[in-house]
């Protein structure tokens, strides 16, 4: 005999037929200060992380000058600074498929944000301490080299100079898990917000992100000239203690009731509890709107009593009972990589972030020598992107109001297909082509950025349908996104470096755009095409 499900109304006004949404707080308020919570903690991360890029290699140069012997490698520490930067990228792609599917059930998606900002806290004052007991060590070892165990000391100093390495790369590996923890989490929430447009609360996100990344350099840059290394990460480290303890404390709160379907909840008690016998299991779903309950929640029973056209449908006072299949599969990373929309999706925004990335570790040097161009000007051009990016991020949530997410799919589509146009023209030899190109990269694609991850979201939910797992299945598709925009960062910081030396700066952006364009192909086939949606029904259906 099949289980079944009981929906019964929680709230006792539900019974009577009324309308309890104008007793509680406005929703459209509570949405507004998520948004807000969600966009000062991106901010504040991220440039808080970005502090490390302009100071780290340049406190590693200073110290191996310090303290290198007339006969060591000068390029020892660019083999060690490439090493650092990837170990963090090895991390924030490794963390957020084995923790975004705890958020539920481990105090809630804020909680545990929270406690990775108080680790990413301690680690940042670490990571400002360890050139000062490094220094420490070497006095020490100065010291024995003037007595009898020189040997012995200059065995000891090459060992004391792996060991510094060791622990920076193993630092900032955890700072990495512990960051993608909080980029996932936000990620997640932000797709989890009421809107009326779904792709606002991404928008506002990618500009905060977007910020953070100005800010966090020029900020950390004027501490450290002024301040010094080690006072750059206790300033650092003090604001994100307190942004974790703010979290944890007052915007945690804001989230508490936040289930997969909060776009389209009743703040406060306008809760529906689904009462399922089969485990004797209790889910607290959000009550759904009309014009979504048909296309993701699939109706499971008989709701009336609208407040109006745009509130939510009431469940009758009387139980309603449906079938359900008996063994309901619990979503995982796997199952979702196995169809190809989740994973060709998730590859596009590897390679998108890999025409940003790519140019990262080759673009300065090609001003420099091919161009002849001083420190300032090479700093302005790469800050042209995100100059672009960020109002352009922001304009996007007004650009396609009403739009559906076919259309939407086609946006991201033809985003895909057009980037690679900058690319080339960033590999061009007219510094104004250049010029060009990297404005263009901040704005071709933007569409990418915003509007993928509701996409993959949509198409994981079909795959679960079942509102027990939602909240997990939309919690895993922002982890595998995180990991594979982190993978197109491994991705270009590799890839980028060793084609250039191998073909040559022209021809790498001619390789990039390439693989763009066959990922731009990929997406057509595999997400937007009629075969994609019959595989979706039948995966559906399994």
């Amino acid at each position: 005999m099949l289980p079944t499900t009981t929906i019964k109304p929680r709230c006792v006004r539900h019974q009577r037929g009324g309308c309890c949404c104008f007793s509680c707080q406005s929703t459209s308020d509570v949405s507004a200060q998520k948004i807000f919570s969600l966009s000062v903690i991106a901010i504040l991360t991220n440039a808080c992380y970005t502090t490390i890029a302009p100071i780290l290699p340049l406190e590693l140069t200073h110290h191996y000058n310090q303290h290198q012997d007339d006969d060591d490698n000068t390029n020892t520490e660019e083999y060690y600074i490439s090493l650092i930067f990837i170990f963090f990228s090895l991390g924030s792609m490794l963390t957020p498929p084995l923790v975004s599917r705890h958020f539920e059930t481990c105090g809630g998606t804020m909680k545990i944000m929270s406690i990775a900002m108080i680790g990413m806290a301690l680690l940042f004052y670490c990571l400002g301490s360890v050139f000062r007991l490094h220094n420490s060590w070497m006095m020490r070892l100065m010291l024995m080299e003037e007595g009898e165990s020189g040997g012995a000391a200059a065995h000891d100093k090459s060992y004391s100079n792996d060991l510094l390495i060791i622990i920076i790369c193993t630092t900032q590996f955890c700072i990495g898990g512990l960051l993608s923890i909080v980029t996932t989490g936000y990620y997640s929430s932000a797709t989890l917000i009421r809107t009326s447009n779904s792709d606002r609360v991404i928008s506002f996100l990618e500009t905060a992100v977007g910020t953070g990344y100005i800010l966090g350099p020029i900020t950390g840059s004027w501490l450290y000239e002024e301040l010094g290394y080690a006072y750059v990460y206790r300033v650092v480290s003090v604001v994100m203690a307190l942004l974790g303890l703010v979290t944890f404390n007052l915007i945690s709160p804001l989230f508490a009731t936040q289930k997969v379907d909060d776009g389209n909840e009743c703040e406060g008690d306008d809760d529906v509890e689904y009462d399922t016998s089969a485990d004797d299991g209790e889910y607290y779903g959000s009550i759904q709107f009309a014009d979504d309950l048909e296309s993701r929640l699939e109706n499971k029973g008989r709701l009336v009593n609208h407040c109006n056209e745009r509130q939510p449908l009431l469940p009758m006072a009387t139980d309603v009972t449906t079938t359900t299949p008996s063994t309901i599969l619990r979503p995982t990373i796997t199952h979702l990589l196995k169809h190809p929309r989740i994973l060709v999706s998730a590859l596009c925004i590897t390679w998108i972030n890999v025409s940003w990335t790519f140019v990262e570790p080759i673009l300065a040097k090609r001003l420099d020598s091919f161009f002849h161009l001083g420190k300032k000007e090479i700093g302005v051009i790469f800050s042209l992107s995100n100059v672009v990016y960020i109002p352009a991020a922001f304009l996007l949530q007004f650009a396609f109001v009403g739009v559906n997410m076919r259309k939407r799919r086609f946006i991201v589509l033809l985003s895909i297909a057009i980037t690679p146009v900058a690319v080339l023209l960033i590999g061009s030899g007219s510094i104004h082509c250049l010029i060009f190109g990297m404005l263009l990269l901040g704005l071709f694609p933007s569409p990418v950025w915003i509007m993928l991850l509701p996409s993959m979201q949509e198409d994981s939910l079909a795959i679960y349908p079942d509102t027990r797992h939602r909240r997990v299945a939309n919690d895993l598709t922002a982890g595998i996104y995180n990991s594979f925009m982190i993978l197109g960062q491994v991705v270009g910081y590799v890839f980028g470096p060793a084609l250039n030396v191998t073909v040559g700066f022209g021809n790498t952006s001619w390789i990039v755009s390439g693989l763009i364009l066959m990922q731009a192909i990929s997406y057509y086939y595999f997400v937007l095409s009629n075969a994609s949606d019959a595989r979706l029904k039948s995966v559906r259906k399994a």
